[in-house]
Formats: C-alpha cells, sequence, structure tokens
C-alpha cells in the first residue's frame, strides 16, 4: 500500500477527498417557500399575515327568485332551509307560483300578512300545493263543514279532501256514530284531521271500545281523546281507574297531569263523578293543567 501511495504522489495523482455537498441553501429556500414567518430574525422582516377570507353570504336552498318573494313575506332564511329539507319540491317551485299561493292565503284564506311566517313554518307544504286542485277546494270543504277561524288552521288547506278529510270522516262514522255527529266532531275539534288512521285514530278507538269497554258517545263528547298518547296516557290511566274500581269521564281521566289525577283518584274511590251535565262537571272534575296535557302529534 505505501509503495502504491509514493508512486501516485510521484506522479502528482492523488485523488481528491471527496467532499458532501452542502444543502443548507437548498433547505432555506424551501423554508421559505412553505413557511416565510418560520425563519423571521432580527435582520428579516416578518412577512404579512394573509388578510382573512371575506364572510360568506347564506346559502338559501331555493332559487334566488323565489327566495326573494319569501324573504319580502317576512319568511326568515333559517325557515328557508328546514323548509326545503321537509319539501324538497320547493327547490323548483318558480316564484310566480309562490307569490300566487303567498296571494290566495292572505286574499282568499284571511290569513294576516303577519302570519304567514308562522303558518309557513309549520306547513311548509302549502307552497308546492296547486290552488286550483288543492288549496281552494280544501278550503270550501272546511268552510262548509263549519270549521271557524280558518284563518288560524290554514295549515289544513294542503291535506286532499278525497285521501285525508273524508276518510278521517267516514272513520268516525265506521264506529257508530252518525254522519251528522262525526262532522260535529271535526268542526269542533279540526286537528282530526291530521291523524294518521291506522297507526293513530283506529288503535285507540278499539282500545276505548275493547279494554276499556265505552260507547262512542264518549268521543262525540270529547273528541281530544285522539290527541293522548295510548301507551303513555291513555292505557296507564285506564289501568289505574280500573284498579280502584273507578270510571272517570275521560275529560277528568285524561287532561290533569300526574300529579292532579292521582289526587282526584285517591279521593273518588268508591263514588260515582259527575255526569257531563252536571254542573260540578266543570267545576271539579276538568282540571286542565297548564303543560301537563301529554299531546301526540299529527301524522
Amino acid at each position: 500500500m505505501e509503495e502504491l501511495l509514493l508512486r501516485h504522489a510521484a506522479h502528482g495523482s492523488l485523488p481528491r477527498p471527496v467532499v458532501p455537498r452542502r444543502r443548507t441553501l437548498r433547505v432555506a429556500a424551501v423554508a421559505l417557500r412553505t413557511r416565510p414567518t418560520s425563519l423571521a430574525g432580527p435582520g428579516l422582516a416578518r412577512a404579512p399575515a394573509p388578510a382573512p377570507a371575506p364572510a360568506a353570504e347564506p346559502v338559501l336552498p331555493v332559487a334566488a327568485d323565489a327566495a326573494a318573494v319569501l324573504l319580502a313575506a317576512g319568511v326568515p332564511p333559517a325557515d328557508l332551509r328546514r323548509a326545503a329539507g321537509m319539501c324538497p319540491e320547493l327547490l323548483s317551485v318558480p316564484a310566480e307560483a309562490i307569490a300566487d299561493v303567498l296571494r290566495f292565503l292572505t286574499d282568499e284564506a284571511g290569513v294576516p300578512a303577519d302570519d304567514l311566517p308562522r303558518v309557513l313554518r309549520r306547513r311548509p307544504r302549502l307552497l308546492v300545493s296547486p290552488i286550483a286542485s288543492r288549496l281552494r277546494p280544501t278550503l270550501y270543504f272546511l268552510r262548509a263543514l263549519g270549521v271557524p277561524d280558518l284563518h288560524r288552521r290554514a295549515d289544513l288547506l294542503s291535506f286532499s279532501v278525497e285521501d285525508k278529510l273524508l276518510p278521517r270522516i267516514e272513520f268516525l262514522e265506521s264506529l257508530g256514530l252518525p254522519p251528522r255527529a262525526a262532522r260535529s266532531m271535526a268542526r269542533r275539534f279540526p286537528a282530526l284531521f291530521g291523524y294518521g288512521v291506522d297507526g293513530n285514530m283506529r288503535p285507540k278507538a278499539e282500545y276505548l271500545l275493547g279494554d276499556m269497554a265505552r260507547d262512542a258517545d264518549e268521543l262525540f263528547e270529547f273528541p281530544e281523546y285522539f290527541s293522548y298518547a295510548l301507551a303513555t296516557r291513555i292505557a296507564p290511566r285506564h289501568e289505574a281507574c280500573a284498579a280502584r274500581g273507578v270510571r272517570l269521564p275521560l275529560p277528568a281521566m285524561l287532561r290533569p297531569g300526574d300529579a292532579k289525577f292521582r289526587a282526584t283518584l285517591a279521593g273518588c274511590v268508591g263514588s260515582t263523578p259527575p255526569r257531563r251535565r252536571s254542573p260540578l262537571w266543570y267545576a271539579s272534575w276538568v282540571d286542565d293543567d297548564t303543560g301537563a296535557v301529554a299531546m301526540e302529534g299529527t301524522v
């Protein structure tokens, strides 16, 4: 090895040592491109922070012209998004059709203009219901039935007379009620039109006529019976009364809150409650505690 080194030295051909390349500048360049503020020092100016992006305007789920009509009627943007979620057909309804519906509700149905946002929030399907074949026939039917204060029940106008309203009246008649009595029930308690027959009214009627051994006449006197939940209100109250041998009228059994019901039940064991025509009916038996009634939603 020594001889080899001496030979290369004599000829001046010793290989140069390999020096690794410095990559400091490349690393610095990459750092400057990616994070300019991270290399800022006493002699370097800090790069200015990026300007905040401008706040995006709320995106409305309906066409701009249709949204303008509804916003002008007082409908909040949040209600527009909710209405589009509940009624996807609203996305394709032209502005002229929406304006016609609003005009119908105020001019023919008597809904005050200030009340339009509440009505549409409760029933956005009104906006996609045709006036000639749905809204106007239903309005005339409810007027002929004698439903009072229709401007307060404008949500019913989107229901079909043939598919929704008449089947409820016919179901009441199938329970043994005369046609006049069935129409009277719907007139006095129009929320009946919003309850499903098979999922709501039928099982409750069968429970009343079967397990409770009561007559359909009690439904005529108290159509609000269908607004109470069967599993959490009607059945438990009936079973509590049956266990004590007490038969309360439907309003006295269902209207009070739990505390008032227990107190009433404990005080009438072995006694006979007054009938509906008795002056004591409203004085001592009908106690509708605010917020205590468990009402079922429409379907």
